[in-house]
């Protein structure tokens, strides 16, 4: 189906007349804002319904590691259509589990869900049962899914470091259940001496430290030297279950994720997005057997009408066997030509004389208008969410999509034919930044 542009603002006040704001999520993404629909999509490009194509570096918010259209991925899934669909329980889950529990260090036992926002909270209660505790400790700029007791919020400057709302949060929400916040301790991210300190006053009200291993969602900043290391001391220490939130890390930076790559095993992981190929939704929480057990003997409830669903089993089989081929060829090539990707991006953006950075995994990697790299979340700044902002969206005006606000995420079927299109449309879109930022501050 192929409309004009103009039709194509009418197809977008069709859906805007009764899906909220016209789109499916609400984060950073303006109500004015016309999204692509696609209308067919191959390899790392998509074409609108206008027929207009762009190279996909948004990829589902990563999800889409494969790329599009994966001859052999799509078989499967219709194999699994044709022959299991609709049952509980399939001749797929062992191969599965076998997998996982093979690449992921802290995988002994394995449950799996739909999103990464429920699995999160079967975490949490797998925490407090087996600690009985009842907070948990987050951190600034992470994110662990949109429920009430996990987004948002900030922290008093003095006193204890239990989050409440503000106004002007990005991540903050009405209708919060009361109490929710008190949940939480919010610290930031990076400073063991934070989380040290909070233990020292309350590790016998904590019964979890949740972090993503790499701060993706906060800027792509990678953690401090021993600060992870630091952290599984202090939860040996006070009896803390630690959890990583690899849900973008996980698939992304190795088969056995940034635990593996930082040789630091938590007690839990949440992992969803890429673990699945992208063209199905799968969470899964992953732990040590002695925690998992608490599911097994009913200690802690764990429901829901399709988990392990069988079309989802055969995604996240047939995403693994291809991303551990010949010794994981693909996914090193994948992250061969990020780096190369954003090469080119760092170069066509000294042409033009706009400072930039790009910084984090070279699958998941975010780059940022300024001179240095951020070290903290609080580094990332609206100083600096603004010119990515406009980097982004000139971007999108020159045929490449970006994950809000600044985010890369590469994909297997990434090619030199690919990267060229960047090559291209990267300068123009970085040209135009730097017109529109002088623009902005003269």
């Amino acid at each position: 189906m192929s409309i004009s542009g103009f039709e194509m603002k009418d197809y977008h006040n069709r859906v805007k007349r009764i899906l909220p704001g016209g789109i499916h999520y609400n984060f950073r993404s303006p109500w004015e804002e016309i999204p692509v629909y696609a209308a067919k999509c191959k390899g790392s490009r998509v074409w609108d319904m206008n027929g207009t194509e762009y190279l996909d570096l948004f990829a589902r918010f990563g999800a889409m590691i494969l790329g599009h259209s994966c001859e052999e991925y799509n078989n499967g899934l219709k194999d699994a259509i044709d022959r299991i669909l609709g049952v509980s329980h399939c001749d797929l889950d062992a191969e599965v589990l076998e997998l996982i529990n093979k690449f992921v260090p802290s995988a002994e036992m394995i449950r799996f869900g739909l999103s990464g926002t429920e699995i999160v909270q079967v975490a949490l209660r797998i925490a407090r049962a087996y600690t009985k505790k009842n907070r948990f400790v987050r951190f600034y700029g992470h994110y662990h899914g949109y429920y009430d007791n996990i987004m948002g919020g900030r922290s008093p400057i003095s006193g204890e470091p239990i989050p409440s709302d503000y106004e002007g949060d990005v991540r903050g929400t009405d209708g919060r259940a009361e109490s929710s916040f008190e949940q939480s301790y919010l610290l930031p991210w990076n400073s063991i001496e934070a989380v040290e300190e909070l233990l020292l006053k309350n590790a016998d009200k904590i019964a979890a430290i949740i972090t993503e291993p790499v701060c993706v969602n906060g800027g792509g900043i990678m953690p401090s030297p021993g600060y992870l290391e630091a952290l599984r001391h202090l939860c040996d220490k006070y009896n803390v279950v630690l959890i990583f939130d690899e849900i973008i890390t996980g698939f992304r930076m190795g088969l056995g994720g940034a635990q593996e790559v930082f040789g630091v095993t938590p007690d839990l992981t949440v992992f969803g997005k890429a673990m699945a190929g992208g063209g199905v939704p799968v969470s899964a929480v992953v732990g040590k057997r002695e925690l998992m057990k608490l599911i097994e003997n009913k200690s802690v409830i764990h429901a829901g009408t399709f988990n392990g669903y069988a079309l989802g089993m055969a995604a996240v089989k047939i995403t693994l066997e291809i991303l551990s081929r010949d010794n994981c060829t693909a996914l090193e090539q994948m992250n061969r030509n990020a780096s190369t990707l954003h090469e080119i991006l760092i170069r066509e953006a000294a042409k033009v004389g706009l400072p930039l950075v790009i910084q984090g995994p070279q699958g998941c990697a975010s780059f940022h208008c300024c001179e240095k790299e951020l070290a903290h979340t609080t580094d990332y700044t609206f100083d600096i969410m603004l010119p990515d902002s406009i980097l982004s969206n000139n971007f999108k005006k020159n045929g490449v999509l970006i994950s809000p606000v600044s985010r890369l995420f590469t994909n297997l079927s990434l090619s030199n034919e690919d990267l060229e299109w960047f090559r291209d449309r990267s300068a123009k879109a970085l040209k135009q930044t730097k017109e529109d930022w002088d623009e902005f501050i003269s």
